[in-house]
């Protein structure tokens, strides 16, 4: 009961703690704060452009004065006062001894910032411009304007709040609809994620816009996992299947050989020879498992190598010295062409037990009287492994499928494996960063390669 009533809260926290609703806030504190900045950095400079207009204006009334006053005395004085339009004003004649000998005023309030004038300089107070100088017989001429600032502030901020509050509501606008166009690849993805992780159903996507940002990248890099990890998941279901398979004759053995051993009367021999094929059914099952543990590590990039410098002939040498008593008794020629120092930064154990499996798989399928080549080369910057025999090759169907794991071309040939060999070797060499191939004709034989990148060192 509890629960209820803290929904909207719940809802609401999350709201605000959206990440779109916090690029939001930060798109307009930043709107808002440049504004700001740009209206202060507006008032200092206007008020100081509005200063020198003022001083300006001052003096050239006061240059204007002096001259009617040097020309026609204070009448001209009063005469060109009379005829400036303008603001409050007022004009002032003083003799040495600050004794007024004219004034002329538009109010009291203009005549009392005449008669505060400094002399012979110009100065602003927070409502009059006032200018004196000296004139003749050591007169000093005294003015002050009216200075209305005060009125073009006012109309000045009006007008900034009219555009301030106009660019507030621009900007909490845009950046909703920016924060929502720019996140709309995420919010996508977090919903098909949701999809994914309630239904457990990996094929379903997100749709990737045709769009070239970081986003959608993001949300193509996602649809990519996801189609790998349903591979992944497809191929462990296909393994599990294929092991399960494989697993039920060696178990049927391993049981049908303990229950003829028990059936039988207690014979020493007997029983040796039970318990014999018992450990080799074992063996192979533990083989079995210990390859496809290797491939899935191989293929999730969780195997470790113990990466050196190593000469890829020599490798393969001993992987030809390795089988060569089972080539004899299958009654294959093995022929090397193994050029010198082709160096390879490889896991020895890895590459050798790679090289070997295809050599093992040449010998199974090469009938007797048959030739295997064994060639390592040199190609610029890569290093080439090649096992070419005369066996009975593989169906253009089956080419790509011999490198799949448990897959076995022909099983009616009762060619005993694994069928993990290929598997394994695919999956160690791309592990080290190179490449397999495969060339094949029915009854014509196979060409099975390994490219792996040379050794700088």
């Amino acid at each position: 009961m509890s629960s209820a009533p803290s929904e909207p809260e719940t809802r609401g926290t999350r709201a605000w703690s959206s990440l779109s609703v916090r690029l939001a806030l930060w798109y307009v504190l930043v709107t808002v704060a440049s504004f700001l900045a740009a209206a202060v950095v507006f008032a200092v400079r206007a008020e100081a452009s509005l200063e020198r207009e003022r001083a300006r204006s001052a003096e050239g009334a006061l240059a204007r004065y002096r001259q009617a006053l040097e020309s026609g005395g204070t009448s001209a004085l009063q005469a060109l006062f009379d005829c400036s339009p303008g603001p409050r004003s007022a004009v002032r004649l003083t003799d040495e001894r600050d004794v007024e000998l004219f004034v002329v005023s538009s109010d009291e309030a203009s005549r009392r910032a005449a008669s505060a004038a400094p002399s012979d300089s110009i100065a602003a107070t927070s409502d009059w411009h006032v200018a004196a100088t000296a004139v003749s017989q050591g007169r000093k001429l005294s003015i002050a304007l009216q200075d209305d600032r005060g009125g073009l502030w006012r109309e000045l901020r009006e007008t900034s709040l009219v555009i301030f509050f106009s660019g507030l509501a621009a900007a909490v606008l845009g950046a909703t609809l920016i924060t929502r166009r720019t996140l709309r690849p995420v919010t996508d993805l977090a919903r098909a994620t949701r999809k994914i992780v309630d239904s457990g159903d990996l094929g379903l996507r997100d749709e990737t816009r045709a769009q070239s940002d970081e986003l959608s990248q993001l949300t193509q890099l996602f649809n990519q996992m996801l189609a790998k990890n349903q591979g992944l998941v497809k191929a462990m279901g296909e393994s599990l299947d294929y092991v399960a398979h494989d697993l039920r004759t060696p178990l049927a053995r391993l049981r049908a050989g303990a229950e003829l051993a028990l059936q039988r009367p207690a014979d020493t021999a007997q029983e040796r020879e039970a318990l014999a094929e018992v450990i080799e059914e074992c063996d192979r099952v533990l083989a079995m498992l210990t390859t496809l543990t290797d491939i899935v590590e191989a293929e999730a990039g969780a195997m470790r190598l113990d990466k050196h410098s190593e000469d890829l002939g020599a490798i393969a040498r001993e992987a030809v010295e390795l089988y060569e008593f089972v080539s004899k008794e299958a009654g294959v020629a093995v022929v090397t062409h193994l050029a010198p120092d082709v160096r390879v930064s490889v896991d020895r154990r890895r590459i050798a037990q790679a090289c070997a499996n295809v050599i093992d798989n040449a010998i199974k399928y090469t009938p007797a009287g048959g030739r295997i080549e064994v060639s390592v080369l040199a190609l610029g910057d890569r290093a080439l492994f090649r096992v070419s025999d005369t066996g009975v090759g593989i169906a253009e169907a089956d080419r790509q499928r011999v490198w799949e794991r448990l897959f076995r071309a022909d099983p009616s040939r009762g060619t005993r494996g694994l069928g993990l060999g290929l598997s394994l070797v695919k999956a160690v060499i791309e592990a080290h960063g190179g490449s397999v191939g495969l060339e094949s004709e029915l009854g014509r034989g196979s060409i099975f390669e390994i490219v792996l990148p040379r050794s700088l060192a």
